[in-house]
């Protein structure tokens, strides 16, 4: 259902949880909404992954290669390792239920684009 939208439409989306979920996991470790960071975190992570995807690089890079991307932004937002520690699986949880969720009902991968859910 979703998978048949432009794919410009497909990468909002992919952004829009993919900022949900930092910012939800940010607030319940630090306790303060950090709205512009999370969106903005959205936005590099998305593309960087949508680049490296198109790329042709192998699924496991897709998933990996934010990670020090991750790491770096969310170390510019909460500055102290014990909230890192705590908030980046936090974050990843919600974007994994958030994957789950939307592909369940909707035929929609593109949160994970390297984990198809759907054939």
């Amino acid at each position: 259902m979703l998978s048949t939208l432009p794919p410009v439409i497909l990468l909002d989306i992919a952004i829009l949880f993919t900022a949900l979920s930092w910012g939800l996991g940010m607030y319940l470790v630090d306790k303060k909404v950090h709205l512009f960071a999370s969106l903005a975190i959205g936005c590099f992570v998305c593309l960087f992954g949508y680049s490296v995807e198109s790329l042709g690089a192998p699924p496991w890079v897709v998933v990996a290669a934010p990670v020090p991307l991750d790491i770096l932004l969310l170390w510019y937002v909460l500055r102290k390792p014990r909230k890192m520690l705590l908030a980046y699986p936090v974050i990843w949880a919600i974007y994994i239920v958030f994957h789950v969720v939307l592909s369940a009902p909707f035929r929609y991968d593109s949160l994970v684009p390297a984990w198809r859910l759907h054939s």
